[in-house]
């Protein structure tokens, strides 16, 4: 993407947000008349219906406010419901426009090209022809029908973007405003972005940024960010050299670890890679000095290999224990970005992982093994090296499709069983001391593991701000205290109950079974609880490929503090 295209984007991105939010917000108004009382709206029965699912919907978010929170009103919730409907058919139409590029291979993921020239597209011009009925009765001229039908078919393998939209669905897309964002898309300026494997990322955060503007202003003015809030204002993304210099550092260092623990001699090395890079360093110096070049552009880079390894330091001391510790093998790697908004690390990190399991296939000299071939690494990278959190579940969705989009790109025949992604998307506080839920939990966690409702209540109160906390929610410190509780609750009555008097019998008094308590037990079975709770009750719109709820985030959660196996990553800021 060139500086010029990017400054175009965030152009474009700015306006379609303004017009999207705008129409959406009359069109809602004109469909359902809601400056009136439905039954005087003089509505006919589809919109009836779906006024009322709009109205049951607003009426639900108004009673889950958690109570003490500063309460928002009806139209702050109607004003959320119309932008999800527009940022979700702009996503659509960015990731059905980087799909018609050709990528590495000269194959387009989807074809013949439907945004890519719009309405006087081939793919329209064809349907046009076959399906004049549907044109003549559709005020999209058949377009919106044609482009439903690519979304149904997107959805089996992207189902969060291209499946139900939820609430959206029942925000009108008046046909005006359809065909400004296609038009909008097919500028010319924007030619160079359809083929960045990052592009997906700038439009979700040029999207925030009105909003992040406001935030300031509001800071500014010594207003208090809101928790619905957080994810709009900490949404920044790193540019691509950044992200470059910190994976090629941190894993290419291990690669390095690991061939040294192996006896291998990395390949950049012995193909003269580093030493080239260094040669042409020095000569790009020398031009930035005379002038030939300005001080902000690039070195160009010429091969894959440079491109993978143009930001790595050579010569960085490798400890002996370091050695002693490392993987002997990619396989065993784990990659976690806490905050991995729309997924620049991982998909980066995809295309790098990629070329270093290749390489060490032939180090073994197995680069022919079915178990080694690119469709299988590719879909074992998805599907067991990368991870990622975040609290914004609209950016789990873009950094699930990114991560597909880059895997496709790389091996078009990929079929990942899941991908890593989870955003703790449940709302836990709001739910009432005494719904059934926690009351059953409760119980099934003093049946289990002896611990009392109380402790387990405590729990849950730590979980609550898992949407705005995310990864740096601290789930093993509440399960500790909670245990440490419990055993301070148990010595104090095995106390009491030796001071009791023996009976008539000379027998000594009982003690309950519940003394016989095993830390280690308890908390096995108090994480397995808890998790399977999560995920029965913590489902959420689909991330992707796989569904985001909260029974994930706490797996990942709890496997990223244990960091034997893992490489955490994040951005410097």
């Amino acid at each position: 993407m060139t500086p010029e295209a990017k400054k175009a984007l965030s152009s474009t991105i700015r306006g379609l947000r303004q017009r999207l939010l705008e129409d959406l917000r009359l069109a809602t108004e004109s469909a359902y008349r809601l400056s009136v009382r439905s039954q005087d709206a003089g509505l006919d029965e589809a919109a009836r219906t779906k006024r009322q699912r709009l109205d049951s919907w607003l009426d639900e978010q108004l009673r889950a406010q958690a109570a003490g929170d500063r309460r928002r009103q009806r139209d702050d919730f109607l004003r959320e419901a119309e932008q999800q409907a527009a940022y979700t058919l702009l996503n659509r139409l960015v990731i059905l426009r980087l799909m018609e590029e050709p990528g590495p291979s000269g194959q387009q993921l989807c074809r013949p090209a439907l945004i890519k020239g719009g309405w006087g597209s081939t793919a329209y011009q064809d349907f046009r022809d076959l399906a004049r009925g549907v044109v003549r009765d559709d005020p999209t001229e058949g377009f919106g029908f044609l482009l439903q039908l690519v979304f149904e078919e997107l959805a089996e393998d992207l189902q969060g973007l291209f499946g139900s939209a939820g609430i959206g669905e029942l925000i009108p897309i008046p046909p005006a405003t359809l065909r400004h964002a296609v038009e909008e898309l097919n500028n010319d300026e924007l030619e160079t972005c359809w083929a960045d494997d990052m592009t997906l990322g700038w439009v979700y955060q040029y999207w925030n940024d009105p909003e992040r503007e406001r935030l300031d202003a509001k800071i500014n003015d010594g207003g208090k960010i809101e928790p619905h809030e957080i994810a709009s204002k900490t949404q920044m993304f790193t540019e691509r050299y950044m992200v470059d210099w910190m994976l090629q550092n941190s894993l290419g260092l291990m690669w390095f670890t690991l061939c040294k623990k192996n006896g291998w001699a990395p390949e950049v090395q012995t193909n003269g890679t580093l030493q080239r890079l260094e040669e042409r360093r020095i000569d790009w110096r020398a031009k930035r000095a005379a002038g030939e070049v300005s001080l902000t552009e690039l070195m160009p880079l010429e091969t894959e290999d440079e491109r993978h390894w143009a930001y790595f330091l050579p010569g960085q001391e490798i400890p002996d224990e370091a050695v002693e510790l490392a993987s002997a093998s990619v396989r065993k790697w784990k990659i976690l970005d806490p905050a991995v908004g729309s997924g620049h690390f991982l998909v980066v990190a995809l295309g790098l992982l990629l070329a270093l399991f290749q390489e060490e296939a032939r180090h073994r000299g197995l680069q022919d093994a079915p178990e080694w071939s690119e469709r299988v690494i590719v879909e074992h990278l998805l599907a067991h090296t990368l991870h990622g959190i975040d609290i914004d579940p609209r950016a789990v969705q873009i950094a699930a499709a990114s991560l597909w989009l880059k895997g496709k790109a790389l091996c078009p025949e990929m079929q990942p069983e899941q991908l890593n992604l989870v955003a703790p998307n449940l709302r836990l506080a709001d739910l009432p001391d005494d719904d059934p839920a926690l009351v059953e939990l409760r119980s099934d966690i003093e049946a289990e593991t002896g611990i009392a409702g109380e402790f387990t209540s405590q729990i849950l109160r730590a979980l609550q701000g898992a949407d705005h906390l995310g990864s740096l929610l601290k789930i093993d410190q509440a399960v500790d205290t909670a245990i440490e509780q419990q055993e301070r609750r148990l010595k104090a009555l095995s106390a009491k109950a030796q001071q009791v008097q023996p009976d008539l019998f000379g027998g000594a008094p009982p003690v309950q079974a519940e003394m016989d308590f095993s830390a280690a037990e308890a908390r096995t079975d108090l994480q397995e609880l808890l998790e399977e709770f999560l995920t029965r009750h913590g489902s959420a719109p689909s991330s992707g490929v796989t569904q985001e709820v909260l029974g994930p985030f706490w797996r990942v959660n709890r496997s990223s503090r244990r960091m034997t196996a893992w490489r955490l990553i994040a951005q410097p800021h």
